[in-house]
């Protein structure tokens, strides 16, 4: 994905922010005949310590998957709005853990053809081309954020490590609880079909206005206000940096850089 520097996530925290946050990806495989499929699927991205800079399974002597790590003890210093993607890619791995069905196209793809893409993105907000412009329909525009990831794909064997990545995904999807902790020898485990794509690129895309001067960006919001309502506005001028206060006024976060 090429990126000009003003849209590109430039802090791969908010990228893994972002996919912690979302629910649902777009798996892409490639068919029999050489045309894409695109499958959405629930997923979990977790990111572990890279040992020499390759993608392996980390074991630490009979532990296995024990330095498994959460995003917030990846990185706790977020002071730098611009750390390298390519840097944190050096330093860790990404990985993305999906469950399916045992058989289908999209198995039989990815057996065929282990590369794959994967793309999770969220639409903040369509403009209408009346905010720029009073009777040109191509100043029409949308506020959004999108993360492409490319990689390679396997059926998961080791029911530990399907044991681990559902427990995972629950704690994504379920976060109150509330459920037996998934085990290696839990039948749904055994039976279970489990994805997991060892991640080779991850870039990071968003557009909500950052290349607009403060006053432009007033004159956008309040027209969102006017045409969403103000409940709804709330949640889209939150993705803008925007945040309404008591009194109606609008106060822009000095930092947007992501």
């Amino acid at each position: 994905m090429q990126l000009t520097s003003r849209f590109r996530i430039k802090n791969v925290n908010n990228i893994v922010d972002f996919l912690k946050e979302t629910h649902v990806g777009r798996l892409a495989t490639i068919d029999e005949n050489g045309y894409p499929q695109v499958i959405p699927m629930n997923f979990v991205h977790l990111t572990t310590p890279n040992l020499d800079n390759k993608h392996t399974d980390i074991r630490n002597g009979s532990k296995k998957y024990q330095q498994w790590v959460n995003k917030d003890e990846i990185d706790k210093n977020k002071s730098n709005p611009e750390v390298s993607n390519r840097a944190y890619e050096q330093k860790y791995d990404h990985i993305i853990y999906m469950h399916s069905h045992h058989k289908g196209e999209k198995i039989d793809n990815l057996l065929r053809n282990n590369k794959v893409g994967f793309e999770v993105d969220k639409e903040i907000c369509f403009l209408p081309s009346y905010y720029f412009h009073p009777t040109d329909a191509s100043f029409a525009d949308t506020l959004y954020t999108s993360i492409v990831i490319k990689g390679k794909a396997s059926i998961v064997s080791d029911n530990e490590e399907k044991a681990l990545a559902m427990n995972k995904m629950m704690q994504k999807y379920q976060s109150e609880g509330k459920y037996a902790k998934l085990t290696q020898e839990s039948k749904s485990i055994i039976h279970l079909t489990v994805i997991k794509i060892n991640v080779e690129t991850i870039e990071g895309k968003y557009k909500i206005g950052q290349e607009w001067t403060s006053s432009f960006k007033k004159d956008i919001a309040n027209k969102i206000i006017e045409r969403e309502g103000i409940s709804k506005a709330r949640e889209i001028l939150k993705d803008m940096k925007i945040c309404i206060l008591e009194n109606g006024e609008l106060e822009l976060s000095s930092l947007i850089s992501m």
